[in-house]
């Protein structure tokens, strides 16, 4: 599969969700915020949550886009197979997969849900 060489190369969250994924990390990922970022954007694709709703700037880096986050291609293979996002910026749409996947995450956390919860098929809620 091609990746057009303007997607980005360096991805991140708002601040806010920048905080949130801490603590998500912190207590159900072993510390691993790399890992609550891929939760984060999985999470987003499954909810079908609305990447228009996404902020389109104040992004601070948090991962370099390859070799960090990812060191194969699944995420931008998956994107590019499931149609999400823009084509030929498999980055940039993980980028806003995972600012909606943790906004929600933080907020169904928040709400008292647990990641079980989040796990329970769509239909069956």
């Amino acid at each position: 599969m091609a990746y057009e060489k303007d997607d980005k190369q360096q991805i991140g969250l708002t601040p806010e969700s920048n905080e949130a994924i801490a603590t998500i990390a912190a207590d159900y990922f072993g510390g691993s915020q790399q890992d609550a970022y891929r939760f984060a954007i999985a999470y987003a694709v499954g909810a079908d949550l609305d990447l228009n709703t996404a902020p389109q700037g104040g992004y601070t880096t948090k991962f370099s886009a390859l070799g960090t986050l990812e060191t194969g291609s699944s995420i931008r293979d998956l994107l590019e197979i499931l149609r999400i996002g823009e084509i030929g910026r498999p980055f940039a749409t993980a980028e806003k997969l995972a600012e909606l996947g943790v906004r929600d995450i933080a907020r169904r956390l928040a709400g008292n849900e647990t990641l079980a919860d989040f796990l329970t098929p769509l239909g069956e809620e």
